[in-house]
């Protein structure tokens, strides 16, 4: 009988358990909004060299950046437009085809304030319908004189901060 009590207690201390840590990490955050277009395009077709020669500049073109399915604890966004200013006018954005001394002029809509690089404009976002827009408008401008035709291009970046 001795001999079983000492294997029982032999066996007993080997099944003995040792701790485990185990860490879980992570972050709660609140999604942005969705942008409803990632890539815009603004197409000014063929415009006659003539127009902008006598000092006129062409019709503006309307469009929005909208923001849509933002979350209920967002009350505004900023938007921060960036691109390279025209060299003649820092007002204007930079031609990048080939056209000489024709420059983007874009404007806010809503108080027709000339958005330049870096121009930060604020929207609220909608409580109901969670979501907001940026109204804003394009034209082509004369910024020289020595206008040549050629094609016009020009890139700019939106940059959105949430609060």
């Amino acid at each position: 009988m001795k001999a079983t009590i000492f294997l029982l207690l032999f066996f007993s201390s080997m099944a003995m358990a040792s701790s485990v840590n185990i860490n879980i990490y992570g972050k709660v955050t609140v999604s942005p909004c969705e942008v409803e277009n990632k890539n815009y395009l603004i197409d000014f077709k063929k415009i006659n060299m003539r127009e902008l020669q006598n000092n006129t500049n062409t019709d503006w073109i309307d469009f929005s950046i909208k923001l849509k399915n933002c979350p209920i604890t967002t009350q505004k966004a900023t938007i921060t437009i960036a691109g390279v200013s025209d060299s003649n006018n820092g007002d204007y954005f930079l031609n990048n085809g080939s056209a000489k001394y024709v420059a983007l002029n874009l404007i806010e809509n809503r108080n027709k304030t000339i958005i330049k690089n870096g121009t930060k404009l604020e929207a609220v976002i909608n409580s109901q319908t969670k979501t907001a827009e940026y109204p804003l408008s394009a034209r082509l401008v004369k910024t020289g004189s020595g206008i040549s035709t050629g094609t016009f291009k020009s890139h700019l970046e939106f940059t959105l901060l949430y609060n």
